[in-house]
């Protein structure tokens, strides 16, 4: 039932076009983070906010920024075209994705707000045509943004008014900050500026001190994820690597995951190990990582949601190899050849109705598990986690499940011969599944119901 009391996007003071554009995409109140954010925004704050993924972060500091460009052109002086507005994003698909949503809020004034991607290397002469005409936003990487400014394709020194950082806490992460610390030097002194952020880390901390002026911080009292009504998190102990083949072989022929899947590995050369054994068995798989070319992702991504494949097998670039802060990742081992630094699978990317996030491998972080995590579940749709963890990984398992519950947690969890299906009694829903005796079903409050099959 929603709260009587919460603000909603009438009661903002917001532009009837911008109404208009969020009513067309069905928004019929503000998430808890674009409730507290917009207003503060309104108001010429500085903020850090930190939501989960999912919650609606890029619509929180995409409203106000459109919002207060609008208000200027409507009511200030009449001044000279030029780049009021900068988003910066740590991948080439975020920014794409942002770009795509601040489109659609601006729908029903794209004669007053022009935006544009300056994120894909490939595009530079196209790109410098594009911003000679100054866009009113512009939108890319560190790396693709301080490249213009450094060409003086871009010039913003005069004219920024509204820096966003969106995924503050990878930008560093991913060898950005060098980029960074160069790129501030060419604005302005005086500005307002929004960091957004699954997480607070060191990095994000790091950059609150070089970007924001006595901000408001909005640290959400909520859940890091989903609560157990929408998103249902189980981890699986698998005593080999073999039996985690096993398993997921069991699950996907057997149809006991149904819908669409992200599979999570934690290098390039697993993702193709496991696209060739799923392969053996006529199961339909796509490869989707940093390896592959911009157009490339972006097409495999579109595959996806249109429903052409059922299961993609992913990487993120946080396990591509451990990053060196101020150095951006070159070509490395066979596993991570040719990556590219500034391509991301585990945050922000739109996947569409992802029912189930299976972790073939154990995320090296609980960031990392919140990540992907957050691919499932998004707005009012229901989702699950699955996690196949060794006995070897047992402890960092228990390290996760302690800081995303906020604490030590007790183990509902059931053995038999082979796997063990467990989950956290704090965090996650009343349901156990169960692997025993070469059988697979699910046990729901005591009662056995679905699908029970051999392997």
């Amino acid at each position: 039932m929603a709260d009587p009391e919460a603000l909603g996007f009438e009661h903002m003071g917001l532009d009837p076009r911008l109404l208009q554009a969020v009513a067309d995409l069905g928004w019929s109140r503000p998430t808890l983070i674009q409730e507290k954010a917009i207003p503060l925004a309104l108001e010429g704050k500085d903020l850090l906010a930190r939501a989960r993924t999912g919650s609606g972060k890029t619509a929180a500091y995409a409203i106000p920024v459109l919002q207060l460009l609008l208000h200027r052109k409507a009511t200030g002086p009449a001044v000279e075209q030029a780049v009021r507005g900068l988003v910066l994003v740590p991948t080439k698909e975020l920014a794409r994705q942002a770009r795509s949503m601040i489109l659609q809020l601006a729908a029903y004034c794209a004669r007053d707000i022009r935006v544009a991607d300056v994120s894909a290397a490939e595009d530079s002469a196209s790109q410098r045509s594009v911003l000679m005409e100054k866009p009113d936003i512009v939108v890319g990487t560190p790396s693709r943004i301080l490249n213009h400014l450094q060409q003086d394709n871009l010039v913003l020194r005069d004219s920024l008014e509204l820096l966003v950082l969106d995924e503050a806490d990878l930008l560093f992460s991913f060898g950005f900050e060098e980029e960074l610390k160069s790129l501030l030097c060419h604005l302005p002194r005086i500005y307002q500026a929004f960091l957004m952020s699954a997480t607070f880390n060191e990095d994000v901390q790091a950059l609150k001190e070089l970007v924001l002026h006595n901000p408001v911080t909005l640290k959400l009292q909520e859940s890091q994820l989903p609560g157990p009504d929408q998103l249902r998190q189980f981890q699986v102990v698998c005593q080999t690597e073999e039996d985690k083949f096993l398993l997921l072989y069991a699950l996907l022929k057997l149809s006991l995951i149904r819908g669409k899947s992200l599979l999570f590995v934690n290098t390039l050369e697993r993702s193709y190990r496991l696209r060739l054994f799923l392969e053996q068995f006529s199961i339909p798989t796509c490869v989707l990582n940093g390896e592959l070319p911009l157009c490339s992702r972006c097409h495999i991504i579109s595959q996806f949601n249109q429903g052409f494949y059922d299961c993609v097998i992913a990487t993120d670039a946080e396990v591509l190899g451990a990053p060196v802060k101020g150095k951006r990742r070159g070509r490395g081992s066979k596993g991570d050849r040719a990556s590219d630094p500034e391509a991301g699978v585990a945050r922000g990317i739109d996947f569409h109705y992802v029912s189930t996030v299976l972790n073939f491998d154990l995320p090296p972080t609980p960031e990392a598990y919140i990540h992907r995590a957050g691919r499932t579940a998004r707005a009012n749709n229901p989702g699950m986690v699955l996690t196949f963890v060794l006995p070897t990984e047992q402890s960092h398992l228990g390290t996760i499940e302690e800081l995303l519950s906020g604490g030590p947690c007790g183990i509902v969890q059931k053995r038999g011969q082979g796997a063990a299906w467990r989950e956290c009694e704090c965090c996650f829903c009343a349901e156990t599944l169960v692997c025993h005796e070469c059988q697979v079903s699910r046990v729901a409050m005591g009662e056995e119901s679905g699908y029970v099959g051999r392997f």
